[in-house]
């Protein structure tokens, strides 16, 4: 006897059909339940997944954002003290001499040749003549004869323009040129005022001034004030997140001296390529107080004759813009604590 067979004798038929159901009942409801609840976990972990993958992308942009941050900031501080490494190639005024004079165009008639061509072999055919069509044609072919010309001319106009042009370019240039090759000042002051490279002056300062001698230049370059230079530091923590201090007062002074010793140094250099001289003398000038008077006064606060050979002789990538001003003839008074004081104009070489 089965054991289904011994439980309906036991129980009778009706009670174990009954029992039976109400077992599969509660299964499928137990069954429900944790296919619901499977459902809600499912659910529940991809709301996480896509909540954590939102704050992973936040905190990634949050740290790339912090190092763009750095970065900028270094790159800033490394200009502002790099400016010496930057110039002008210099100017080959031999190759400058030898350039020869532009040729004067002429008149390329090649539109209207073709015009004339099609003009001078026209035939009219039998139809142009049936029709009454060949005065028709000609005077058109008259027409395109004239716009031919024009068009000949307009090239010619355009071209002798630029002829022009190139022409006053190459007058000047040897005009200058001589000048130079003579030592004559004015043209020391045309050759900068041509070539104009302080056209944009205001990563090297304000102003300039010049002072033209045979041998040498004299300039005051009135520098960038202390604003140039950033009041706080900006770093990246261990987490990523974006730190930012005061900078100490001694590394912000040491800053504003690298600033002004290298631009001096490229106003140098900058002459040079233009001009062979003996040297040039920059004086920094800035607005610092007067201790006589308490005001604040345009005065010198650092001045340099530079030779042209002593600087082509450093390592300019490497050099430290302060600290090289020891290879020249120089007057400068600095201290970490109080930055810049006043100098005289170092002596000029007589």
């Amino acid at each position: 006897m089965t054991i289904t067979q011994e439980v309906e004798k036991e129980f009778g038929l009706t009670i174990f059909r009954e029992t039976i159901k109400k077992m599969y009942d509660d299964y499928l409801t137990h069954a429900h339940v944790v296919v619901a609840s499977m459902k809600e976990d499912k659910r529940r972990a991809k709301e996480l997944q896509i909540d954590w993958n939102k704050k992973i992308e936040e905190k990634l942009e949050e740290i790339e954002n912090a190092q763009q941050a750095v970065s900028d900031w270094e790159n800033y501080v490394d200009t502002i003290q790099s400016l010496h490494k930057n110039c002008t190639e210099q100017i080959d005024w031999k190759q400058i001499e030898n350039t020869k004079k532009p040729i004067e165009p002429l008149l390329d008639s090649k539109n209207e040749v073709i015009a004339k061509s099609k003009l001078n072999n026209f035939k009219p055919s039998i139809l142009d003549k049936i029709f009454g069509s060949t005065q028709k044609k000609i005077t058109r072919l008259n027409g395109l004869l004239g716009q031919a010309k024009i068009k000949d001319q307009k090239t010619y106009d355009v071209n002798y323009k630029e002829y022009l042009d190139e022409l006053n370019n190459w007058k000047e240039l040897q005009e200058i040129n001589t000048g130079i090759k003579n030592n004559e000042t004015d043209f020391y002051k045309k050759a900068l005022q041509y070539f104009n490279p302080f056209s944009d002056i205001g990563e090297l300062g304000t102003q300039i001034s010049f002072n033209f001698e045979q041998n040498h230049i004299d300039i005051d370059l009135h520098v960038n004030s202390l604003d140039v230079i950033p009041d706080y530091e900006l770093k990246q923590t261990s987490t990523g997140k974006l730190s930012k201090k005061n900078m100490p007062k001694s590394r912000f002074n040491e800053l504003y001296q690298d600033h002004i010793c290298s631009a001096s140094m490229r106003i140098a250099r900058e002459v040079f390529a233009y001009i062979p001289i003996d040297y040039a003398r920059i004086n920094a000038v800035a607005k610092i107080i007067n201790t006589k008077t308490g005001h604040l006064e345009e005065q010198p606060i650092l001045s340099v004759i530079f030779p042209p050979e002593t600087i082509d002789n450093l390592n300019l990538e490497t050099i430290d813009p302060s600290d090289s001003m020891q290879n020249f003839v120089h007057n400068m008074n600095f201290s970490k604590t109080k930055g810049f004081s006043v100098v005289e104009k170092v002596e000029l070489e007589r």
